[in-house]
């Protein structure tokens, strides 16, 4: 077998596995932005079929991985190709992730439709929306290889980190004054932390693609603002 027959063979495995990685970021994108809606609408169907939708971001996830590691052992590529692959396989683990947190929102969701309202719903509602822009631009940086727009998604971070830190204060403040809301501030604080942690994915996604595109990490250190772990 030549050299261009074996390049061939691996630039198709390649982009499968770049084909698979943008189908499952779009149906991750889709559980979050059901599990967003079915909180803001409060709608327990909604939210059950979201939940359910997670094995199959589950089992993407596998078929990906075992295409990747049979891909890195039969060709054994190098340099950037390796590198290209290596990203991916970190891409879709957070792409999992991420899954797992739009679940973790359903099922929040479920138990606030029964619980009293706080005041601060649409807050995180609109927390649950700039993280859903962050993921769709996230997945076209993937798709275009574009770092450019990767490094703008990774700047996004710090506005989520500062909503939060905003929000998780002002529940615990309720929280205080009113005991009656504090089953209620409980599960909205895991919504807000939630979207907090998918922010936090997306922007690990981003550096997977600079790294892809540029050889290497971005050297400065992501900016954190989420301070509510410092909230009395």
């Amino acid at each position: 077998m030549n050299s261009d027959h074996i390049h061939k063979a691996f630039d198709n495995d390649l982009q499968q596995v770049r084909h698979k990685v943008i189908l499952m970021a779009e149906m991750v994108c889709k559980e979050l932005s059901d599990s967003i809606q079915a909180f803001a609408v409060r709608d327990q169907d909604q939210a059950s079929d979201t939940v359910a939708a997670d094995t199959l971001i589950n089992a993407s996830e596998r078929i990906i991985d075992d295409q990747i590691i049979k891909s890195i052992v039969l060709h054994q590529p190098v340099a950037s190709d390796c590198r290209q692959l290596i990203a991916a396989l970190r891409i879709v683990k957070d792409l999992e992730r991420i899954g797992d947190y739009a679940t973790n929102i359903a099922n929040h969701s479920i138990t606030l439709d029964k619980l009293e309202i706080t005041g601060e719903e649409q807050r995180v509602i609109d927390m649950g929306h700039a993280v859903i822009t962050m993921i769709e631009e996230v997945i076209e940086a993937f798709s275009e290889q574009d770092a450019a727009k990767a490094k703008l998604v990774r700047q996004q971070d710090e506005q989520i980190d500062e909503l939060f830190t905003k929000i998780f204060s002002d529940l615990l403040a309720i929280n205080t004054g009113n005991a009656k809301l504090s089953s209620s501030c409980t599960h909205l604080s895991f919504i807000a932390r939630s979207i907090e942690r998918i922010g936090d994915h997306i922007t690990d996604i981003a550096e997977e693609v600079l790294y892809t595109v540029e050889g290497k990490f971005p050297q400065d250190d992501r900016i954190k603002a989420d301070k509510s772990a410092f909230v009395k």
